[in-house]
């Protein structure tokens, strides 16, 4: 099909581009660069903050990692799917015929 596999290549591409940002992302510990404990300045209103900002980052990258490798195996099948059943997909549009008054 003319153009066709143009399209799947970019569905591909996009599964690719995705799992590359998974795997950048996946092992960065953005809660573990802050330091436990008063950093330096006990007492200080800063300490909590820190502490919060710190708890609020434990855990949320790995499923942001999780859901780039999902999409990235999602675009991946989809793709292996449109390139083994273009040869279907293109017999079915020979048979249809537009309705009278359509171009």
């Amino acid at each position: 099909m003319g153009g066709y596999e143009i399209i799947i290549d970019k569905i591909a591409a996009a599964g690719q581009a995705a799992q590359r940002v998974a795997d950048v992302i996946a092992p960065l510990d953005f809660a573990g660069a802050i330091p436990d404990g008063d950093a330096g300045m006990p007492g200080a209103r800063a300490v909590a903050k820190l502490a919060a900002v710190k708890q609020d980052w434990a855990g949320k990258v790995k499923p942001t990692a999780t859901g780039f490798t999902d999409y990235a195996r999602d675009m991946a099948n989809a793709a292996n799917y449109y390139r083994n059943h273009e040869d279907a997909a293109q017999r079915d549009l020979r048979q249809f015929q537009m309705p009278k008054g359509m171009s």
